[in-house]
């Protein structure tokens, strides 16, 4: 199945983008996105975030793409993080990682903060992570609503992070890939001034991946951006019978 993509980061209304972002295709044919939004409050953002994806990437270019593969991938990114606190100033930095690899007819990744990764097929939406923050464990449990959710203080205190002295969350993704799916990775930046149905509004309305960036873009800078904002779109082809 052809994958092509399209992506996006961009500093908004900060000095410095502390997002970071690459999507490639392996030898073996799978394509690979990752994304990463460095933690502004602890300083160094944009050190954890570049070196938790890179470290991602050289070990799955030097080891193939696996559910095993992917799980030590992110913790190879975490400890690089701690290692390199040692050597900073930024001794607590940290960053969010959601990445998905696609082959075949499945969805393979692996997920730890607030980064997200959705996919669009036919006329639904589906998240495909959950946020480790407070907000959303207290949403959850039962404690706030979902309105209350959107408007909740302290909804981006995360729980889990590479570069945390805790041990992170890494949450795995497996999910079916069928021809016609695109699959969509945002910082907060993105999803916290679109919402799921808007993401999908602006997809049927999207014939390419370049086109759907081109929308998210464009309404971002509508809605006016309060953070970095950045987004990966796959688009599985449909084949030649659609």
């Amino acid at each position: 199945m052809k994958i092509s993509y399209a992506s996006l980061t961009q500093p908004g209304p900060r000095p410095m983008n502390e997002d970071f972002l690459d999507c490639w295709t392996m030898v073996q044919g799978e394509v690979v996105a990752c994304v990463a939004d460095g933690l502004g409050g602890m300083g160094g953002g944009e050190i954890a975030s570049k070196l938790a994806v890179t470290k991602f990437k050289d070990y799955l270019m030097s080891n193939g793409v696996s559910e095993k593969t992917l799980h030590e991938a992110v913790r190879l990114s975490h400890s690089s993080i701690l290692t390199a606190q040692q050597d900073s100033s930024a001794a607590r930095m940290a960053t969010t990682l959601t990445a998905v690899a696609l082959s075949g007819n499945k969805i393979l990744g692996v997920h730890c903060g607030d980064t997200r990764a959705v996919i669009v097929r036919g006329n639904g939406i589906k998240r495909l992570t959950k946020d480790h923050s407070e907000g959303q464990r207290l949403f959850d449990a039962g404690k706030i609503s979902k309105d209350e959710l959107i408007n909740y203080p302290r909804k981006h205190i995360l729980e889990s992070a590479l570069g945390d002295q805790e041990e992170p969350q890494i949450d795995p993704i497996w999910f079916d890939l069928l021809p016609g799916d695109r699959i969509i990775l945002t910082t907060d930046g993105v999803h916290d001034l679109l919402l799921l149905r808007k993401m999908r509004s602006l997809c049927e309305n999207s014939d390419s991946p370049d086109r759907l960036i081109q929308l998210v873009s464009s309404e971002v800078g509508a809605l006016g951006p309060t953070d970095n904002y950045s987004m990966i779109a796959l688009f599985a082809d449909k084949g030649p019978n659609s």
